[in-house]
């Protein structure tokens, strides 16, 4: 296939379409850059329109790949010379008929349509409707899970209590000297039952938290940051010692105290520590979103979370917008028609579940 000759037909918003296609279809795109695409996604509706088209120009040009196969009909006559009867000689004769070479092309390439339109479906479910902190395997083989928009609260065999927010997943070890607890993804509260000869930890990746008090928070975002919020008392955090850059770090054990927040974002060392707002970290555990004074952005992160689907901002102007107030999670469809009125912004609706907010 002469991809420049195709490329040269195809309007210039299709081409850079089929590039992110492409680039998903890879499946070694990286976080920043999924985000990237849903940004240019968002950035206007012609864009949405110009994706689907690449996925049908897609399909239709994987379905009609010249493969070079033909079908032959050879036929071998074979005769005797008189000079010696042990000696033949075959005459073969090479017959290609076009018409059954395009039934057969047809034959060997339409059985891939089925697939490539299961992996389309799977690709655009994934990537564009899936909430972005989805990890269906992580769900599947952990102990506890919840779904999109889900909150479900946990009674251990010790008493302890795990409150799991939307799309978590976690894995529970209870052994003679230890409790562990895996967070293999999403965010979960931890109200920890005291028992001297077992500390109780979480294990978020190659962070490691033991409690030294009762109630705290681990949230394993997205973008792979990890963060602690201590609600009660204290807990002690550190790395495992295949994280870490250096041996001086190998002792580097950091309390975070009552009000405290303390991160990791991969770089084989803690960040500082922070104090935060508990009233509005901790607002999820009653099932609201409580916003003082922040963008616009970051209300929509949130919310996308809560929700089959994505809602996009239309541009950059709009994720910086400020918001303020507390926002019941029961309906986030709810919350969404209420921001607008409050922001004077229109939504429009791509589908079931993509949402356009612009003015």
């Amino acid at each position: 296939m002469n991809l420049q000759s195709d490329q040269a037909e195809l309007p210039e918003l299709t081409l850079e379409a089929f590039e992110w296609l492409v680039r998903l279809r890879s499946n070694e795109m990286s976080e920043a850059e999924t985000h990237d695409f849903a940004e240019w996604m968002s950035r206007d509706i012609f864009h949405v329109k110009a994706f689907a088209e690449a996925e049908d120009l897609f399909l239709n040009l994987t379905m009609a790949a010249k493969i070079p196969q033909f079908t032959a009909q050879i036929s071998v006559e074979t005769s005797q010379t008189n000079a010696s009867q042990n000696s033949t000689s075959a005459a073969t004769t090479l017959n290609i008929n076009p018409s059954n070479s395009r039934k057969h092309l047809r034959l060997n390439t339409g059985w891939l349509a089925l697939p490539l339109a299961l992996a389309a479906c799977w690709l655009f479910a994934v990537t564009l409707v899936m909430p972005n902190q989805t990890h269906l395997f992580d769900a599947y083989f952990s102990d506890y899970h919840t779904n999109t928009g889900e909150v479900r609260e946990i009674k251990l065999a010790d008493g302890s209590q795990l409150l799991l927010n939307t799309n978590t997943a976690v894995s529970v070890d209870y052994q003679a000297t230890i409790r562990q607890i895996t967070l293999h993804h999403g965010q979960a509260r931890f109200i920890v039952a005291k028992e001297t000869q077992r500390p109780f930890e979480v294990k978020s990746g190659e962070l490691l938290v033991r409690a030294l008090g009762t109630v705290f928070e681990v949230y394993n975002r997205p973008s792979d940051e990890t963060s602690v919020i201590v609600q009660e008392h204290a807990v002690a955090a550190r790395l495992q010692p295949e994280s870490l850059i250096s041996v001086k770090d190998q002792t580097g054990t950091i309390t975070v105290q009552e009000g405290q927040q303390i991160s990791y974002s991969g770089s084989g060392t803690l960040n500082l520590l922070e104090t935060v707002d508990l009233a509005q970290t901790s607002a999820w555990q009653k099932r609201k979103i409580s916003v003082n004074d922040r963008p616009l952005g970051e209300l929509i992160e949130e919310l996308n979370r809560y929700r089959v689907g994505r809602i996009f901002l239309s541009d950059t102007n709009l994720k910086n917008l400020r918001v303020v107030g507390v926002f019941s999670l029961d309906d986030p469809e709810a919350v969404l028609k209420k921001v607008c009125q409050i922001l004077a912004l229109e939504e429009s609706r791509l589908g079931p579940w993509w949402i356009l907010l612009h003015r």
